[in-house]
């Protein structure tokens, strides 16, 4: 099987100095491609420089809402470099009404500003969203959506909503979530976008299946969720994995 994960972060200073044996266990798990997502300026050189140590490993950058400076209002010009740099897609981007750290009117400001971007370098996003899909959608409608599409990773919205984001060409990445315990809204969600809208990550080093609960969650994890999404969706693990492998090749123009 070849796996893609879709969303993992390789810059955490959990991996940093491990990366050698982290992406060896992920090789051995099945995984040809990982895409590792900058969260703030600062790490945008070292998500090039990884990617270029490591054949797997593409690159996003971008600016996630937690993260936010008044420093990096600058810095968003450099994203119109992204596709030069090598980057495969935009991210990690995205707006929260459950965090507090960033006021809402300041994150509305740079993920426009940032799917700005994506749109001027035909390049995917990455998008974070967590109690603001509404205010998402909104967005996407009044300035348009990224030509080359994207995704929301760790998607936690219902069928109506995914059914929505779909119409504006997205699609989504699920992790550990769907290790949990039964829920009807996450099956329903899963086979509202399965087959052609749904994508397997890891958020690692956050977020670990049940089975690893309590760890730092590594991109060879993804064989649990690969099981997990499998008894949802109903397919052989064989059969999502090709899937979710070509969903990701498609989006974020991977060569597997």
């Amino acid at each position: 099987m070849k796996l893609v994960d879709a969303h993992c972060h390789l810059e955490s200073g959990h991996f940093v100095n491990d990366l050698d044996r982290v992406i060896g266990e992920a090789r051995d798990a099945g995984i040809v491609k990982l895409l590792t997502s900058s969260i703030t300026p600062d790490q945008w050189d070292l998500s090039r420089e990884i990617a270029s140590r490591f054949g797997e490993v593409e690159f996003a950058m971008g600016i996630h809402p937690w993260y936010i400076q008044e420093r990096y209002r600058e810095d968003i010009r450099g994203l119109y470099a992204a596709r030069e740099l090598g980057a495969s897609a935009i991210g990690e981007i995205g707006l929260d009404r459950k965090s507090e750290i960033v006021p809402f009117a300041i994150q509305m400001e740079f993920f426009e500003a940032q799917v700005a971007a994506a749109r001027e370098t035909d390049l995917p996003v990455i998008i974070h969203c967590r109690g603001a899909f509404n205010e998402l959608i909104e967005s996407l409608r009044r300035i348009g959506p990224p030509r080359a599409g994207g995704i929301i990773h760790a998607f936690s919205g219902s069928p109506e909503l995914a059914a929505e984001l779909i119409r504006l060409g997205l699609s989504f990445s699920m992790g550990g979530t769907l290790t949990y315990r039964n829920s009807r809204k996450r099956a329903a969600v899963l086979k509202k976008i399965y087959p052609g809208h749904f994508l397997l990550e890891t958020d690692s080093p956050d977020i670990p299946p049940v089975q690893m609960r309590g760890e730092i969650n590594r991109p060879s994890y993804i064989r649990y969720n690969l099981e997990a999404a499998a008894k949802i969706t109903g397919d052989s693990a064989e059969k999502v994995a090709e899937i979710t492998t070509a969903n990701a090749a498609r989006i974020f123009n991977l060569r597997i």
